[in-house]
């Protein structure tokens, strides 16, 4: 692999390939590094059912896989390689890989974030069987059922009334006595017949076999357990974005996101950002496929600036 490039972008998820094409067809000499699976996250989902221009439901998998096309058709090269360092040099940026070191004249930063879980039995061998991270992308698989959202932020709550839209009933569970979203979601939930609320009280397990059954409640002013029937639970207790490499460079929120505006450029010279490290993001494809766009233009601006 060679060692010079005009951009690299870290992060080979729908932001990271968004920007990827549109750099690859500016004719810039662009290197994506991801470490795990090219597309990210949403290849783990079984369908995309509101990416705009398919009327019909597509395989995550498959939607990726042609961006990956896509971007190999422009000249990108693709390399499955950890970042674990990034320093900036002069009028260049030097990223460390595995037993090597690039550099770049920009680079555009879409490392995506994790789902926060709890880490109780049950959870991550339900995921995808009952267990979500997404009502956006799941609710209308639970028509008329019943579900639960776990958490009491602004996402939880959000997530609570969106569901209530397609199931028969959904309970929020948050471990406090109070809600700490936004007050003006706390009293659309409040309103909403459908949405139930069980205070103070923690989930010990998610029961089920091939799919999940329900949920162990442990009431934390009390002590008392209780096992719930359910046909979904939704996680909404937040994401950690992969920053870390970023802290010495750019402005982060209390929560590690990094804090930009449409240019989706930093206080660092040649370093841009994408997808869901930037504060605000919505965790939507499309949303991310976006920002890549903006990412990438933006790259180029500057990169053209220094012909």
């Amino acid at each position: 692999m060679e060692t010079e490039w005009d951009v690299i972008i870290i992060g080979g998820g729908p932001a990271g390939l968004s920007a990827a094409i549109y750099c690859g067809r500016a004719l810039r000499k662009t290197l994506l590094l991801e470490k795990k699976v090219f597309g990210g996250q949403i290849v783990n989902a079984d369908i995309i059912e509101n990416y705009p221009g398919f009327a019909e439901p597509i395989v995550p998998a498959d939607l990726m896989e042609q961006m990956v096309k896509q971007a190999e058709r422009y000249g990108v090269v693709l390399e499955n390689d950890e970042v674990s360092g990034l320093r900036q040099v002069k009028e260049s940026w030097q990223i460390e890989v595995y037993q090597k070191m690039v550099a770049a004249k920009a680079v555009i930063y879409a490392a995506g974030s994790v789902h926060r879980f709890l880490g109780v039995s049950g959870e991550k061998e339900l995921l995808g069987r009952g267990v979500s991270v997404c009502a956006t992308c799941d609710a209308p698989f639970f028509l008329q059922r019943k579900v639960a959202v776990l958490g009491g932020g602004d996402t939880a709550l959000s997530e609570a009334l969106h569901l209530a839209k397609f199931a028969s009933e959904v309970v929020i569970v948050h471990r406090r006595d109070r809600f700490r979203a936004e007050k003006i979601l706390q009293d659309r939930v409040f309103k909403n017949d459908k949405i139930k609320i069980i205070w103070d009280s923690e989930v010990r397990s998610f029961k089920g076999d091939q799919k999940l059954s329900g949920i162990e409640l442990k009431n934390k002013k009390t002590g008392a357990n209780e096992t719930i029937g359910l046909d979904g639970a939704f996680l909404a207790i937040g994401t950690i974005p992969n920053t870390e490499l970023l802290k010495d460079f750019v402005r982060l929120d209390d929560n590690g996101y990094v804090i930009t505006d449409i240019s989706l450029g930093t206080e660092a010279k040649g370093l841009f950002v994408a997808g869901e490290v930037i504060k605000g993001n919505r965790r939507q494809v499309a949303i991310s496929v976006g920002m890549g766009v903006q990412a990438a233009l933006s790259c180029e601006e500057f990169l053209a600036s220094l012909d």
